[in-house]
């Protein structure tokens, strides 16, 4: 092994949003880290359009939630999703939801917001290289590593200057994309579905609404014509830029730009002004790693599981990933994470991805089971009775749980995790639209708004170590304390006298761990604490 150039705790390579929220979640806690990555941090074609409620808690955490809201599409912008021949053909059904002004939340502080990867990536780039615990080395590429029972050791070159780098890190984490070579070089295999269809995506700009949105504003607007669903267009910003994704093409096919300008105008159904800015092609699949972690290094991200996008679910899994990954790599660097906590990390966090993937392709397998008729687009009486049965079926194929998606989002949890204490109570169901709130072990502390305003949520007390809320103070906490203190834990201790929150939480004590997630809950300290402490801290 070479002498290292940069010795350092955490070595994170991969550059996008899960690397990015990962530096960032770790410069929060005081860790410090480098991030390594082959572009400058910038994004030229937008693959992530969505940022989820829960993703947005994090941001709330790290204090940018106001700066996403500020780069999303209009407040007042609808979420409607509208089915169509073309944007100037036949309407075959719509859903409407309320723009994001309009919207109650009860659930959550935040609110999902349509903030595009081209803005979301660089501001959370921007937020990190703010962090004096955060280095970042972009235009570098990792050319191979090493890794033994004390740490990894990566080969680095800065692909600008063909300076060569030795960087000695206790953990690696592997952001580093789909087609990624840690994952290749460990032997971790992907496992599903490797082909559910090939796609080509357009980025365009347009400022032309009156041909855009002849039905109304819409978010997306699925396209269909007498083989299915074809294609979708994506309202980006509300603004001038949009998105065609052609789909369940012919493997490798490829298109010029004039072919991409006649899909768009396919879709729309007529021409109309507008200019193409980039053209890609990629595959929608159904996978899952086998492994998230080989040794000292672990996987997040589209490194370990790749999704279809129907439902926005990508991006927002590996930043979950990354929050899980984060405290405990913290607990390990001082001192008080046990011997089985990071193997944790593979037992809660690969069954959600598992459940969250195959809810993404249920998604899109719906498609494949609405009618279809060369009459779709013809002004016949056959056309008209077609597209009315078409209507009927696309409601009772529930085609909106697509876009209500809390129970996915906000409900997933840490069944049988080994660092989670049950408390006997029996798991809810699980429903992709609806999310059962609950303190239940396992599961994301509920949100509620302390006091009598909504400027501070249960989850704003939730910090770099684990809480303890107690709801009645005649219950002594005096154990829990002494045995996080033995352990050296870090433990804050809240108390909370609002009898609606004491209802939702459902025990006198919940401890929760520095994820938001309940760890233990009871109406009283436990008779051994030290063996509560030692399980919830992975000892």
């Amino acid at each position: 092994m070479s002498n290292p150039d940069i010795e350092i705790p955490i070595l994170i390579i991969g550059g996008g949003p899960v690397g990015l929220a990962l530096s960032i979640d770790l410069g929060w806690r005081g860790v410090d880290c480098v991030m390594v990555e082959r572009r400058d941090g910038s994004v030229g074609h937008p693959k992530m359009n969505q940022v989820g409620n829960r993703t947005q808690e994090f941001c709330r955490r790290w204090g940018i939630g106001q700066k996403v809201r500020d780069l999303s599409i209009p407040e007042d912008f609808p979420r409607n999703i509208h089915f169509l021949t073309s944007i100037t053909g036949y309407e075959l059904g719509r859903y409407e939801f309320p723009a994001r002004q309009d919207v109650v939340q009860p659930y959550s502080p935040e609110f999902m917001q349509r903030c595009s990867q081209i803005w979301f990536d660089p501001l959370l780039r921007d937020e990190a290289a703010e962090m004096p615990n955060v280095t970042q080395m972009f235009f570098t590429r990792l050319d191979r590593f090493e890794q033994d029972a004390g740490g990894v050791t990566a080969y680095v070159t800065d692909e600008k200057s063909g300076e060569e780098k030795v960087i000695r890190a206790q953990y690696m984490i592997a952001c580093d994309g789909a087609e990624s070579e840690i994952r290749d070089t460990l032997g971790v295999e992907l496992v599903g579905d490797h082909g559910l269809s090939f796609n080509i995506n357009v980025f365009f700009k347009s400022t032309n609404h009156d041909v855009l949105f002849e039905k109304g504003r819409a978010t997306m607007q699925w396209m269909f014509n007498e083989d299915g669903m074809w294609a979708d267009i994506v309202a980006i910003n509300g603004k001038e830029y949009w998105r065609l994704s052609i789909m369940k093409l012919p493997l490798g096919t490829e298109i010029t730009d004039d072919e991409a300008a006649d899909y768009i105008r396919k879709a729309v159904g007529q021409d109309f002004e507008f200019e193409i800015l980039s053209v890609l092609p990629w595959m929608r699949k159904r996978v899952v790693a086998d492994r998230y972690s080989v040794g000292r290094v672990h996987f997040a991200g589209d490194s370990v599981h790749q999704m279809s996008p129907t439902g926005g679910f990508g991006m927002n899994t590996g930043i979950q990933e990354a929050m899980d990954l984060s405290w405990k790599l913290t607990a390990m660097l001082e001192g008080w994470g046990g011997d089985n906590l990071l193997a944790s990390y593979d037992a809660e966090r690969r069954p959600v991805a598992q459940m969250i993937t195959d809810e993404g392709a249920r998604n899109f397998v719906q498609f494949s089971k609405l009618p279809n008729s060369p009459e779709i687009d013809q002004d016949t009486p056959e056309g008209e009775a077609f597209r009315k049965d078409f209507t009927q079926q696309l409601y009772d194929l529930q085609m909106d749980r697509e876009y209500d998606t809390n129970g996915v989002v906000l409900g997933y949890r840490y069944e049988g995790s080994p660092i989670i204490v049950p408390d006997g109570t029996p798991e809810p169901k699980f429903e992709a639209m609806v999310y059962t709130e609950t303190a239940r072990p396992g599961h994301r502390a509920p949100h509620a708004w302390i006091g009598d305003g909504e400027e501070k949520s249960t989850l704003d007390l939730f910090g770099r170590g684990f809480t303890l809320l107690r709801f009645d103070p005649d219950v002594s906490v005096e154990a829990l304390v002494a045995a996080a203190a033995e352990r050296g834990v870090p433990l804050t201790v809240e108390d909370i006298d609002q009898a609606n929150i004491a209802k939702i939480y459902d025990r006198k004590l919940v401890l929760i761990r520095p994820d938001d997630h309940v760890a233990w809950r009871d109406d009283a300290c436990p008779a051994d604490a030290l063996a509560v402490i030692d399980t919830v801290r992975g000892g």
